[in-house]
This record gives structure tokens, C-alpha cells and sequence, in this order.
């Protein structure tokens, strides 16, 4: 299975032409809370917990972030996410240092580091796509074989089905499938599912495997990414 970044990023890209389907700022606020919840799924931090270094105790603090764990991890990337966590939880002791971490990771260039990370571990390649008959090259980047992408959209219809039939024959889905279900949703990724539903109707469905899911953890950090797009909207308003 992909790291979920990786899988949000593929969902986020046509397969054939590598185009990006929603806008910059959109993708970068999922793609940082995806990362986040990959360090949460390595038990290198906590997300809406505190440490009373008085009591020496944790205690539960909605939006709040800690380290549990320093050190390298699985690659640059979630290297740079964990020191930009240190970084928020040192400054921010209340609730807002969630939202505040995926604003600041997600406003440096975060599509473009992942899109080099990809390349790097060899699951996206660099390529030329003609158009208008061949006179007109561009460049853009694609997965390296199309059953990543189609796997990804798989868990993610795995998922609905699990609840649709309510368990019969399934297994029920895993902390990342469903983190990945969550962001589909928030970042407005349904359509390009190919379901067959409405993109109402499969929205719906991801949201409702987001609720049901026994892991408060990955409902807090889909909502900041929900919200954190919200907050984008708005200041494009302005």
C-alpha cells in the first residue's frame, strides 16, 4: 500500500495527462494532512493531546500537537512535516495548533516537494504529452503504471461498500483508507472516483465512513483540512 500522501496526490491527477484537478492551495492542504496523519500512524506524534510536564502526564487537548517520538523517519518529507510539528507544538500550547500546522506546512510549495519525492522513489515519471496533432509538447509527470492510481480509488470504493452492504463480505476498512475516504471528500475529489454515483451521493458516503470510524484522531485532522479549505476560500473572497 502507498504512503497516503502518495495515494491523495495520484487521486488528485489525471492518469492520462498527469493534469492536476483541483487548484494548488486546495491539494497542498491535503497533501499536509495526509502527511501529518503519517506521523500520527508511526506513533511519532500525538493530535489532540497535551503533555503536563507539572503532573507529567498527558491530557486530552482537542487541536493540540506533540512529539512523541523524534528522530528520521520513513523520508524527507515526513522528516521536514515532524520538525515543522516540534517547531508549532513548542509555540502554540492551545488548541489552535493543528490548523495552524497545516496552513505553515502547506504554504511551501508542498505539491511541488511531493511531486519530486514521487519522482525520486520512482513512482511518478517525467514525460512530454502532445496536443493539437503533435504541435504543441508539454511536459507533465505520471505514475509509472496506472494500477496505483486504480488501486487507490479501490480502497477507497472498498470503503463505501464495506458500509453500503454493512460489513457482509468485507473486512472493515483501516486508518489510512479511511483517512484517504475523509480527504476525497474534503478536498471535492469525488467525482473523479468513477463510481457511477453522483458526486453528491459518493460524498456522502465518504463522509459517512469518516463518522463511522472508531479513530477520533483521523476525524480531527479531515475536519482541520475541511476547515483549512474553508479558510482558503474565504481569503480568495476578500
Amino acid at each position: 500500500m502507498l504512503p497516503l500522501h502518495a495515494e491523495l496526490y495520484l487521486l488528485a491527477h489525471d492518469d492520462d495527462t498527469g493534469k492536476q484537478l483541483i487548484n494548488e492551495q486546495t491539494l497542498a492542504i491535503g497533501l499536509a494532512g495526509a502527511l501529518l496523519l503519517e506521523l500520527w500512524f508511526t506513533k511519532h506524534i500525538y493530535i489532540g493531546w497535551g503533555f503536563d510536564t507539572w503532573k507529567q502526564q498527558w491530557y486530552e487537548a482537542p487541536g493540540q500537537l506533540a512529539v512523541a517520538k523524534s528522530g528520521p523517519t520513513a523520508n524527507s518529507l515526513t522528516d521536514a512535516a515532524l520538525a515543522a510539528v516540534e517547531r508549532v507544538a513548542r509555540i502554540h500550547t492551545s488548541g489552535d495548533a493543528l490548523r495552524t500546522w497545516l496552513r505553515g506546512f502547506a504554504a511551501n510549495d508542498l505539491p511541488e516537494r511531493v511531486r519530486a519525492n514521487l519522482i525520486m522513489i520512482g513512482l511518478l515519471r517525467r514525460t512530454q504529452v502532445s496536443r493539437w496533432g503533435g504541435l504543441v509538447k508539454t511536459e507533465t509527470y505520471l505514475p509509472v503504471h496506472h494500477r496505483y492510481a486504480v488501486r487507490a480509488r479501490a480502497h477507497v470504493k472498498d470503503a463505501v461498500a464495506y458500509h453500503e452492504r454493512q460489513g457482509r463480505h468485507r473486512t472493515s476498512p483501516d486508518d489510512q483508507t479511511v483517512a484517504l475516504c475523509g480527504l476525497t471528500a474534503a478536498l471535492e475529489l469525488a467525482e473523479f472516483l468513477y463510481d457511477g454515483r453522483s458526486t453528491r451521493e459518493l460524498t456522502q458516503w465518504l463522509r459517512y465512513v469518516v463518522e463511522q470510524h472508531d479513530e477520533a484522531t483521523v476525524r480531527a485532522v479531515v475536519t482541520a483540512v475541511d476547515a483549512g479549505r474553508g479558510d482558503l476560500a474565504v481569503a480568495a473572497m476578500r
